[in-house]
């Protein structure tokens, strides 16, 4: 999901297989001629695009272009094509198109999502040459006549890159998750989107008026005219505080109303999120997912480009501190070109800290680029999903032993650096006050906390209505971490979407929050809800909270206060909570 809301018409956007003619070829070399000229202007094609993502999004996110331009190249693929050409005797366009069908049907048989995850790039690259060889026209979202809501199965890395951001004013895309191109671009330049809805392409025709509500996840086909005036206003509402917002606190730090100064941080995947994060005067950076940069490419990114892209986000945000996250492979987040093999139960199988001490080569060089990184900016490491101080005493020699290296070769890297532990395992709440006394900080990532703790699985539609952060549980294992944080006088931090949330600041201060980390649009929002929140208030709220049986009447204590002062001040970011009905059709 991107948050905010989208109203207008639906453009379908496909990539259908048109049909490709078939008839008999004599003259070979004149059909080689057409193959060479059609792949030489895909090759311009795409490095054009290579070209403007560099400018536009950073190297990493190019990367997949080169991808695309290996597999024009691959000698295999043309052979076979030559062959096939000679023994069939047809025009290239059918045997290109007849060939590239067999590889996907091969690939997607595979029960390997290595091979399949390849499909779309070769479907990708496989189009553009059919196109030049048809002098057909590419579809793609550059240019757009009028700003529409883009109604598709999935995005390429191709269409993503192209797309007309301004006139791009909404996605509800079939396909995909939190991870895809397209939800990553969403959020990073603040397009509403609604990413996973199944059957959108069929059951939304061209041209309908379409709502996109990206806060909530819901989507309002052919709204009726009182439903569709009611979003407007509240769009316009949204537009406006977030204006104001902007103008009267990005100048300001987070402050309560008895001066107890709390950091506002942002969470970040793109290097495009940094002006972002300035722009709303974040106060470092408390999550950088730096899977990112292993994502949606054929080769690991090595020391050098890892160095870069921490150095650069160091330098841009300094003097604010930047907490890298060690990456989190594994579980939703595939990375093909390792052997992370299909898992019945990948959240709970071989993903973050655990790949990470299996596979010392690529872990410890990560390590030496953020250490690196380290003499540029504030750096800070965090790992996540330690589950005990067994763990946490592993990463932590390997970081040792990486230092010794830096030493050995006198390459300068801050040798206090702090080492955090992120807290979303109920083994590492139980265990918190030991963690607590070999960390310099804890990061409650509460997305995948109360995953593991309510045993729901956040992606799974039949049981969504269970993802509950205002659990008693989930308010007690905060609590449980942030004092033994306090205890041990470290800071805690929430870095999940709860720290996003303003009807959880008041109580999420009560309970021990020292800082919060969370999406740059919604910083603007936090700090003035914190602005109007004394913390003693807030403490004393967070005990009677703590006494509470069910997440209905917790979330009916946290409302109340939350809407009198949002309403007073002016500043509710959403629809003022009010209910609007979330059915397809209105």
């Amino acid at each position: 999901m991107s948050p905010g809301i989208a109203i207008g018409p639906s453009l379908l956007f496909f990539h259908d297989r048109y049909d490709v003619p078939v008839y008999a070829v004599t003259d070979l070399e004149a059909e080689q001629a057409r193959l060479d000229a059609a792949m030489l202007k895909t090759r311009q094609d795409l490095e054009a695009i290579y070209e403007r993502v560099v400018s536009d999004l950073g190297k990493r996110h190019a990367d997949i272009f080169h991808a695309h331009l290996l597999i024009l190249d691959d000698i295999g693929l043309r052979e076979e094509l030559t062959a096939h050409l000679e023994e069939q005797q047809k025009n290239v366009e059918h045997t290109l198109d007849t060939l590239a069908r067999r590889y996907v049907q091969a690939m997607e048989s595979v029960d390997d999502p290595r091979f399949r995850e390849r499909t779309a790039d070769l479907l990708d690259v496989v189009d553009r040459v059919l196109r030049h060889l048809l002098d057909a026209e590419r579809p793609n979202l550059r240019r757009l006549e009028r700003e529409s809501i883009i109604v598709a199965h999935d995005l390429t890395p191709s269409d993503t890159a192209s797309m007309d951001t301004n006139k791009a004013i909404g996605l509800i895309i079939e396909a995909g998750s939190v991870t895809s191109h397209s939800a990553i671009l969403a959020r990073a330049l603040e397009i509403p989107a609604v990413i996973g809805v199944a059957d959108a392409p069929a059951e939304i025709s061209a041209g309908a008026t379409v709502i996109v509500d990206g806060s909530s996840g819901r989507i309002i086909l052919d709204p009726a005219p009182e439903t569709c005036a009611r979003y407007r206003k509240a769009q316009q509402r949204l537009v406006k505080r977030r204006a104001k917002l902007l103008r009267s606190t990005k100048q300001k730090p987070a402050r309560t109303l008895d001066d107890v100064e709390v950091a506002l941080r942002a969470n970040i995947e793109l290097p495009l999120e940094i002006e972002h994060s300035k722009n709303v005067n974040a106060q470092g950076i408390g999550l950088y997912r730096t899977e990112y940069l292993f994502i949606d490419r054929n080769s690991l990114p090595d020391e050098e480009e890892q160095y870069e892209a921490y150095a650069y986000v160091a330098r841009a945000m300094a003097p604010h501190p930047v907490v890298l996250r060690t990456m989190d492979i594994g579980g939703d987040k595939f990375v093909a070109h390792l052997q992370i093999l299909k898992e019945d139960n990948p959240q709970l199988g071989w993903r973050a800290v655990r790949f990470c001490l299996e596979r010392p080569d690529i872990f410890k060089t990560q390590l030496r680029a953020m250490l690196r990184a380290s003499a540029h900016g504030t750096i800070e490491i965090m790992f996540p999903m330690i589950s005990g101080v067994e763990e946490l005493r592993k990463v932590k020699a390997v970081v040792a032993e990486v230092s010794q290296d830096l030493d050995a070769s006198k390459i300068p890297y801050d040798r206090n650096i702090k080492i955090g532990s992120m807290i979303e395992v109920p083994s590492a709440v139980m265990l918190a006050d030991i963690l607590a006394q070999e960390s310099d900080f804890f990061s409650i990532g509460t997305n995948d906390l109360i995953q593991y703790l309510l045993a729901v699985d956040r992606v799974n539609e039949k049981i969504a209505h269970l993802y509950e952060p205002a659990h008693p549980a989930v308010v007690r294992m905060i609590h449980q971490a942030a004092q033994a944080a306090r205890v041990h006088n470290i800071p805690c931090s929430i870095c999940g979407e709860m720290a996003g949330d303003a009807l959880y600041t008041e109580l999420l201060l009560g309970l021990g929050i020292t800082s919060l980390s969370m999406a740059p649009v919604a910083i603007p929002m936090i700090r003035a809800e914190i602005s109007h929140i004394h913390l003693g208030e807030a403490r004393t709220l967070a005990r009677g909270v703590l006494k509470m049986r069910t997440a209905q009447e917790i979330k009916e204590t946290l409302v109340a206060p939350h809407l009198i002062r949002a309403r007073k001040y002016d500043y509710v970011m959403e629809t003022e909570r009010e209910t609007i009905p979330g059915k397809k059709n209105d």
